[in-house]
């Protein structure tokens, strides 16, 4: 479905902010859960993937588009949205001109050093990002419901939404294919880590066992998933030094989990956190080849 559907689906405008598309999908999938249609659990299982779906790639929209994340997520209050409308604007303004000036620099500075010199700043912020989160627990759901977890993870959304684009703007300015290499596998990597930061891992719910199989085997290769890239982004700098067996066997058996779990259970809600799971696998293998080269 296109993104004017995905928002039409969640019955939301396209200019909501982030909180209140989360709080009209969690309203939606209350009512469509399957425990709440037990005379048509098919069905209510069809609504939920939908829903997941919509939730998805809207989100994963808003990350892409930087502009347009970065308006919808800019208050949580609509009051204060409209009343700051001048200074909005100002900002943009300001962002337009500052993105145009640094553009302008990097097109004079697009020599290979320079710009694999730009590259290693950016990634450094993204890997400070992707620390915090470990750092302060963030995927666990219940502490970024509080104001301080949910704070910080939105910085932590827009520090890497950040150094995703101004790798793209990288992008545009190199014909380098090694440097390129690294920029998109870099870029893709940090922008499935945020689609898999998204996913849920926690069920409400035990009513439907198929419902409950599915999870139980797509949490298992959560926590496998969890083990790899923990060490990845936040064990190995605290110890100095990286430790490649506890990457790679956790990662394949967590592939293997998850495609299992697709595989046994195509129907199920979980289908669509499964997929985005194994996106991410792809993308963290790939930066593993290249950055680690084991």
């Amino acid at each position: 479905m296109n993104i004017d559907q995905c928002y039409r689906l969640l019955r939301v405008e396209s200019n909501a902010s982030n909180e209140e598309i989360s709080k009209s999908f969690k309203i939606l999938a209350f009512k469509y859960h399957p425990d709440k249609n037990p005379h048509n659990k098919e069905w209510a299982n069809e609504q939920m993937t939908m829903l997941n779906t919509a939730y998805s790639d809207i989100m994963s929209y808003r990350f892409k588009n930087e502009t347009a994340a970065e308006v919808s997520g800019a208050t949580n209050f609509s009051n204060e949205k409209k009343q700051n409308n001048d200074p909005q604007r100002r900002y943009h303004f300001e962002r337009k001109r500052r993105d145009e000036q640094e553009a302008l620099r990097l097109r004079e500075e697009k020599k290979n050093d320079e710009l694999a010199a730009h590259f290693v700043r950016i990634r450094d912020d993204a890997k400070d990002a992707m620390y915090k989160y470990f750092q302060y627990g963030l995927y666990n759901f219940h502490r970024r419901e509080d104001a301080k977890g949910e704070g910080l993870y939105r910085e932590i959304v827009l520090s890497l939404r950040k150094s995703y684009h101004r790798i793209k703007r990288l992008i545009e300015l190199s014909k380098d294919r090694e440097l390129l290499e690294h920029f998109v596998i870099f870029s893709r990597m940090i922008f499935d880590f945020y689609r898999a930061s998204e996913c849920l891992n926690i069920i409400d719910s035990y009513g439907d066992q198929y419902e409950v199989n599915a999870w139980r085997l797509y949490r298992q290769g959560d926590e496998l998933l969890h083990q790899a890239h923990r060490e990845l982004f936040f064990d190995r700098h605290n110890r100095g030094y990286f430790i490649h067996a506890k990457v790679f066997p956790s990662l394949g058996d967590s592939e293997s989990a998850f495609r299992r779990t697709i595989n046994s259970f195509p129907d199920s809600s979980w289908a669509v956190e499964t997929t985005i799971k194994l996106d991410y696998i792809k993308s963290l293998k790939a930066y593993i080849k290249l950055f680690f080269n084991p």
